[in-house]
């Protein structure tokens, strides 16, 4: 539903009041995502007393005023009773100060709050265009629209008012006696404070970054505390701004915005409250107080923003009061049954009226109406108006006018107007103002003139019946211009192919209701079976002069189809990919809006809505859901009972951060189960929209027309979705499965598809978890597997398959046993040696069929080997075939986008699936251990290290270790990383990018750093990826590897390690990068070609990377030096290119 719609009924209503409300539910919830107003405390001792209104001292002397009050219900949350007993004085003194003749309900929590705030409340439910509201398309706080009707509104189980007060604050006072404490803070004066905003101390106005707007939950319109809001130019807020906009919002922090009303005008002297809009604006706080600098210290100030300790109110002030009377706390109820439409031309047409006021002001004195000033005003044209008195009838409190007729058909329209001893006027029905317009009153209309339109009709047909019922129910909204005279039924049930006679039943009126009529069409005891039918018409005849009939559906053939069904037997599952689609939909049933079909740009069946789906508005209630219901019950599983469906969801999506189901989530769709035939149903999860899925949005939002989408799915969207029958059913249970599209007004999509529904169907092969092996040593002759089959349903087989030097290919059957959830093969192996190569993999299948192999391609590959003899160095390329290396999923090749071969994992690298929390490792080893130097224990190589990440952390990650007692302990040269260890690389990785030759990074390892190792230690040095089973990035790359190689002395080496970027520079910024050099001081000297020293100062270079960004903005184009001194004396030297075009 969005604010569009709201327009398009302002615009065809005519002037007529439309009764709607919008309640919060639950309302707890729905306050705290819209917030409501905060008080804050403030440290300092304020010193300050207001004691009680008159009003409240009269309370609580008179028994009589106690029973003439208004009466306060609270539900205390967590309260202590001291708590209490303050929270109680506080609503005393609102008790003895407002009139309503409905119970105001309040829910009270005490609660931790963050920060400095004391409490917040706001209204629990706002209601709008009820019957007396004098704004129209307003939001009331629900207890005010309940006082001004009389009426309840509310659901009796719903706070009018929520309010919740710091828990976590540790110097409130509780006293009720009215003493100031020094240190400590009223929770009296809060309560007081706080209670005041859940009457209507409330604003919808509130602020982006850049515009002043209302917020989302209002959906467009004010409430009424917003219409009175002018700036000091006399402009009105909502008259004078539309939002979104940034002269609005210059308007909300611009501090001169004042509450201008009858009881607070400007002339002859300014009394108007001036609101609190401070620059930086604050949704809890700005606008919806009075200005803390006016205000603070003065008898108005319980309604500024801030709280001081020993700070006393127990008086909401002659300012707040005359706020809430203007917005209808003091108030005369106009009672008036609007004129029906009638044939009727040549009498006049009586209008009656009652009256019922308050009997005391904002200040507690006497209130009442003016007699002599009750007033009709009637149009024929909508712009002339007549207004005549209306005078008493002898009847308490009651008037009456007539309008005359005029002979002839015309439209009129009136409203009646009241003023008060306030001399404010009081109107029937409101005025509305549109954002930006002046305001305009409502009417009341009614035709006059022959009627011969005949009744109209709101109904939502019946789709389909069960054949196991006896009857099923019809029922509509049936009404008239004048009035509807009779109702009725007709029927006709076809048997087996037989159509019967045209029965008819006459419709009643359901009670308790106006138009709505209601009948059962029976059928029990004939006998009907799955693909009879029933057909019906609804014929309505209207109380005209010369009676008009009208029937629904109209046209031919005249009659609603509702097809017998029947549920099939129950099954332990179900399949359907829809391709047939006669037979597909032979297994369901449902609203004509849902069929199986090929869709134009789908290549195959599926279940379809109608592309577009309806808008809800032409419903009863403005809403309607549309059903497809699968014939066949599914017998619910212990385990993996799961229910999947591929689909795309073009559906209107709810409001930001709207939850299922809420007001403000709009359309949605949901699929529902029933254990009890269909007669009830519970969602199997969460119903959902084009939120649900960012490409969903993404195409929803591409194409509009008006409020409506009007882009159009396609396969590419589907999207599979899993549910798990067991959240919402026993084992056992008989559920039927139907999916459900709900509609309400105001925007729509395409719709809903659904293929490939899946019901306890196992098509997931196994699950293997293994630690693969990389190499065996030329003295090991048992190759020893371990692996850990599963499969939700029940392993059927397992085997390794096995070969040595590409032969002939062994297979291994490891027998299945009950109850073992792991299993080791042992295979022996004879006469292999150095340079032999074993291959193997495992396959394992369930009991449906299903098989997976591990690996997913090919085999590991697992070398014969033997370490070499210890070197002082080791230094490769990699542009060449290398055999020094051992280890599965790495390999040597030139992918697309570099420029010669290094060393690669797959890319994207696969996720594991080891024996431990299905993390892998995935490993290059060097065979060739090196002997630690004394002079220069360091390893160099470039890398591109695009590992999945999360946060700050690393999901996945790469390491290089070393072992210096032949693989027993591993230690690590430097800490495990991943993507998000070098901005370069987080930032491809972020956008799923892939590397390339200009993502390399060369990282300078220190062999001794650590202390692990020292000079003269044989190390194995080896490359680890650690990958979990979920995620996964572009992979590892390494190149120009150089272990205590020449290249690695250090003064020779620190230019590999210093980079410039970017260079040229053509912005303002750029960045000097310095990696491995760890634990160093360093200097930085930037100079321009004629020696200008531009820059010096130190750097501290921290383990790992640092980088250092340098201003250009005031430099000229042209060539300048950057030298980086470290305190051993090296120095690196770069030069960069300052270029502005």
């Amino acid at each position: 539903m969005r604010y569009g719609f709201v327009l398009m009924i302002l615009l065809t209503l005519a002037g007529a009041a439309t009764a709607q409300w919008k309640n919060q539910l639950p309302a707890i919830q729905i306050k705290k995502t819209q917030g409501g107003a905060i008080c804050y405390h403030k440290p300092e001792n304020s010193n300050l007393i207001i004691p009680p209104p008159a009003a409240y001292e009269v309370w609580k002397r008179s028994a009589s005023a106690k029973t003439n009050a208004t009466v306060f219900e609270v539900e205390y949350v967590n309260f202590s009773d001291e708590a209490k007993a303050a929270f109680q004085k506080a609503v005393d003194i609102w008790s003895s100060l407002i009139e309503s003749p409905v119970p105001i309900r309040i829910l009270a929590v005490w609660q931790p709050i963050s920060g400095s705030a004391l409490g917040g409340a706001s209204p629990g439910t706002y209601i709008r265009d009820f019957d007396g509201a004098q704004k129209v398309l307003t939001w009331y706080p629900v207890a005010l629209a309940e006082k001004m009707t009389g009426q309840e509104l509310n659901d009796i189980e719903d706070p009018d008012i929520f309010a919740q007060f710091n828990s976590s604050f540790a110097d409130w006072s509780f006293r009720t006696d009215g003493v100031a404490i020094t240190n400590k803070t009223d929770l009296v004066s809060v309560v007081l404070h706080e209670i005041g905003h859940g009457l209507g101390i409330t604003k919808a106005y509130d602020a982006s970054a850049t515009e002043g707007i209302i917020s989302d939950f209002f959906s467009g319109l004010h409430v009424p505390y917003d219409h009175f809001l002018e700036n000091n130019s006399d402009v009105n807020l909502v008259q004078g701004f539309n939002p979104p906009s940034t002269t609005l919002r210059a308007q909300l922090t611009g501090g001169e915005l004042f509450f201008k009303s009858p009881l607070l005008p400007k002339t002859p002297i300014d009394n108007r409250a001036k609101i609190y809009a401070p620059a930086n604006f604050q949704s809890g706080s700005s606008i919806a107080h009075l200005d803390e600098n006016t205000y603070n210290g003065t008898p108005n100030a319980l309604m500024t923003p801030f709280i001081g300790s020993a700070e006393v109110m127990h008086n909401p002030g002659t300012m707040v009061m005359r706020m809430l009377a203007d917005m209808g706390w003091v108030n005369t109820q106009i009672i008036h049954t609007k004129i029906p439409n009638t044939e009727n031309v040549s009498t006049p047409y009586p209008v009656v009226v009652t009256l019922n006021s308050d009997t005391k002001n904002q200040d507690g004195g006497s209130y009442s109406y003016n007699a002599n000033e009750v007033k009709l005003n009637y149009t024929t044209n909508g712009t002339t108006f007549t207004t005549v008195s209306l005078t008493a009838t002898g009847q308490p409190n009651q008037f009456s006018a007539t309008i005359p007729a005029t002979g002839s058909a015309v439209t009129y329209g009136y409203f009646i107007s009241v003023k008060d001893n306030l001399d404010r006027t009081i109107v029937k029905p409101g005025v509305f103002t549109d954002d930006g317009t002046t305001p305009v009153q409502r009417l009341l209309v009614f035709e006059a003139g022959p009627d011969t339109k005949g009744p109209f009709f709101s109904h939502v047909p019946v789709a389909f019946v069960k054949a196991s019922d006896s009857g099923f129910e019809v029922e509509a909204v049936v009404s008239d211009n004048i009035a509807v005279a009779s109702v009725f039924v007709d029927y006709q049930i076809t048997k087996s192919g037989v159509t019967g006679s045209l029965l008819t039943l006459p419709m009643n009126l359901v009670a308790g209701t106006d138009s709505t009529y209601s009948q059962t069409i029976p059928y029990g005891g004939l006998g009907l079976s799955n693909g009879d039918k029933i057909e019906y018409r609804i014929r309505a005849t209207d109380q005209a002069n010369s009676p008009n009939t009208k029937s629904t559906p109209a046209g031919s053939p005249g009659f609603y189809n509702v097809n017998v069904v029947s549920l099939a037997p129950t099954q332990d599952s179900y399949t359907n990919n829809f391709d047939n689609t006669v037979t597909a939909s032979q297994d369901f049933f449902g609203s004509p809006e849902f069929s199986i079909r090929v869709e134009t740009g789908f290549t195959n069946g599926a279940i379809h809505t109608n592309h577009p789906y309806p808008e809800g508005q032409s419903f009863p209630n403005n809403r309607f859901e549309w059903v497809y219901q699968l014939r066949v019950p599914v017998r619910v599983k212990a385990s993996e009972a799961t229910l999947k469906f591929d689909e795309v969801v073009l559906i209107e999506p709810g409001e930001t951060g709207s939850v299922f189901p809420s007001e403000d989530f709009y359309d949605f769709v949901v699929v529902d189960g029933s254990k009890d035939g269909g007669v009830t149903w519970i969602p199997i999860a969460n119903g959902y929209d084009s939120r649900d899925f960012a490409p969903w949005l993404t195409r929803y939002n591409s194409a509009t027309a008006g409020n409506n989408s009007t882009a159009v799915g396609d396969p590419n969207l589907f999207r599979t979705r899993v549910m798990n029958l067991q959240d919402q059913f026993d084992t056992e249970d008989e559920v039927v499965i139907r999916f459900r599209l709900f509609s309400d007004p105001g925007a729509a999509g395409w719709g809903w598809a659904i293929d490939n529904l899946r019901i306890q169907i196992d098509d997931v092969p196994p699950t293997i978890l293994h630690n693969h092996v990389d190499y065996l040593l030329s003295t090991n002759n048992i190759l020893s597997l371990t692996i850990q089959p599963s499969d939700a349903f029940g392993l059927a087989e397992v085997f390794v398959d096995a070969k040595v030097n590409n032969g002939e290919l062994e297979t291994f059957e490891i027998p299945i046993q009950e109850n073992q959830s792991e299993y080791t093969l042992p295979i022996t192996l004879t006469g292999v040696e150095a340079g032999d190569k074993i291959e193997y993999r495992i396959r394992a299948k369930d009991a449906s069929g299903n098989e997976t192999s591990l690996p997913a391609d090919g085999f590991f590959q697992v070398p014969i080997i033997s370490f070499g003899t210890p070197v002082t160095q080791y230094v490769a390329d990699f542009n060449s075939a290398n055999t020094d290396f051992v280890g599965n999923f790495f390999s040597i090749t030139q992918p697309s986008g570099f420029l010669n071969s290094s060393f690669h994992t797959p890319h994207p690298y696969p996720n594991g699936f080891g024996l431990t929390n299905a993390t892998s490792n995935y490993v290059l080893t060097l065979t060739k251990p090196v002997t630690v130097s004394a002079t220069n224990a360091y390893m160099l190589f470039s890398e591109i290290a695009l590992m999945e990440y999360s946060g700050t952390n690393t999901n996945d990650f790469v390491v290089v270790e070393g072992s210096k007692d032949t693989r027993v302990t591993w230690h690590q040269l430097t800490s495990p990383y991943a993507a998000n260890s070098l901005s370069a690389w987080k930032n491809i990785y972020d956008v799923g990018g892939n590397g390339t030759a200009n993502t390399f990074r060369s990282r300078l390892l220190d062999i001794t750093g650590s202390g692990d190792f020292e000079a003269g230690d044989n190390v194995l040095f080896r490359f680890r990826i650690s990958a979990d089973a979920a995620g996964n990035g572009w992979g590892w790359a390494m190149d120009n590897l150089s272990i205590q190689g020449p290249v690695t002395g250090v003064k020779e080496a620190l230019d590999l390690f210093v980079s410039v970027y970017p260079n040229p520079v053509n912005g303002e910024v750029f960045t000097v990068e310095v990696k491995g050099l760890s634990a160093r001081n360093g200097q930085v000297q930037i100079t321009n070609l004629q020696g200008q020293q531009l820059i010096n100062e130190s750097l501290n270079l921290l383990e790992g990377t640092t980088r250092k960004e340098y201003s250009t903005s005031s430099w000229a184009d042209g060539i300048y030096v950057v030298r980086l001194s470290l305190e051993d004396g090296s120095t690196v030297t770069k030069k960069i290119v300052k270029a502005s075009y």
